[in-house]
């Protein structure tokens, strides 16, 4: 659960960033998506930022996977 929560508040800090309306999942709700679901999630929002600042980018990069 604590790696879903992670995940979690890296989506809401890349929706604040890009000024998308602000979001909440239910705790239990939470329980029943899977870490790949948030990890697919995550994934879609940072390949669709396509006009990006270079520091923009720079502090994306922090949410990339190696």
């Amino acid at each position: 659960m604590q790696d879903k929560l992670r995940v979690l508040n890296e989506i809401k800090e890349l929706s604040k960033r890009q000024n998308i309306q602000e979001f909440e999942i239910a705790p239990e709700l939470l329980e029943y998506l899977e870490l790949s679901d948030l990890e697919k999630l995550k994934a879609k929002i940072l390949s669709s930022l396509t006009t990006l600042s270079d520091e923009q980018k720079n502090w994306l990069m922090q949410f990339k996977k190696s």
